[in-house]
């Protein structure tokens, strides 16, 4: 009897631990899922945003290319015009804008971007709204005694217009290359060698370029100046007195911006000169600078 006893202590006993320890046993189940459900959700958070990353990079590896088009396409059509109208022999090529578009020829002037820039930017880079030596003829040995020259003799060799043109396109396509250190360095060489060339202006203003799409506002402005100061008459006065107001923005120089930019827009009405003025002067003004 007392072994039944026993045995029935033993039960109860057993019985009453199960029913303690189960609350217990169930909260660490629900807290181990729930831990579970949480370190799915980071890993879940994690590939998205991977996802989104790569997504970013696509996008602005696609925008880089879209850019460089853009400004290899705006400097062709500049290099193409100057050919079509014969270089040197029939003055000054159509000039370029800073959209890539030709502007006409007028008795007053214009300026990224470009990036391109650039160019421009030019582009302007283009937008818009963005730095090669011509080769010398090698002296060649030879056994003829030379006559002698008298004192008084003096020789000046002046470039071809071919020899120009070749010069300026050695310059042109460093600057197509986005070799801008070799652009500025090639048009800054055309501008001493040839001063009163047709295609200084065009020079001029590819030079300013060069420094404004790699963000030497400084030096591009100087450029730019001396473009609309020394060559009133040139096709691309227009693109760089536009370019004028543009990199005195990005000096924050916006009084002088302004200035400049209206002074586009009076030289140039209804053109795209003109627009694209108007459009950084409205940037301006929601901007709270004037």
């Amino acid at each position: 009897m007392r072994s039944i006893k026993n045995r029935f202590a033993a039960m109860a006993s057993l019985g009453l631990a199960i029913v303690v320890s189960a609350p217990a046993t169930a909260q660490v189940d629900v807290d181990r899922e729930q831990m579970m459900n949480l370190v799915l959700q980071v890993q879940q958070l994690q590939d998205e945003l991977r996802m989104l990353r790569g997504q970013l990079d696509e996008q602005s590896y696609e925008l880089e290319n879209l850019k460089r088009r853009q400004r290899d396409q705006y400097l062709d059509l500049d290099q193409r015009i100057s050919e079509l109208n014969g270089g040197l022999s029939s003055g000054n090529p159509p000039a370029v804008g800073a959209t890539g578009v030709a502007t006409a020829p007028s008795t007053g002037a214009p300026p990224q971007l470009g990036p391109a820039v650039g160019p421009a930017a030019t582009t302007d880079p283009v937008r818009a709204d963005e730095m090669p030596d011509v080769t010398q003829r090698a002296d060649t040995p030879s056994d003829v005694t030379a006559l002698a020259v008298p004192d008084t003799a003096t020789s000046t060799t002046v470039a071809t217009p071919e020899e120009q043109q070749a010069a300026y396109d050695q310059a042109f396509q460093a600057l197509k290359e986005l070799r801008y250190a070799d652009a500025a360095e090639a048009f800054g060489q055309f501008l001493d060698d040839h001063p009163d060339s047709d295609l200084a202006g065009n020079a001029q203003y590819w030079l300013g370029e060069s420094y404004y799409v790699t963000r030497n506002y400084e030096i591009a402005l100087e450029s730019f100046q001396e473009l609309v100061s020394a060559y009133p008459d040139s096709t691309k006065r227009g693109d760089g007195l536009l370019k004028i107001g543009f990199t005195h923005y990005e000096l924050e120089q916006y009084d002088q911006a302004r200035a400049a930019l209206e002074q586009v827009q009076q030289e140039f009405p209804d053109s795209t000169l003109a627009r694209l003025a108007e459009s950084r002067l409205r940037s301006m003004r929601l901007e709270g600078q004037f």
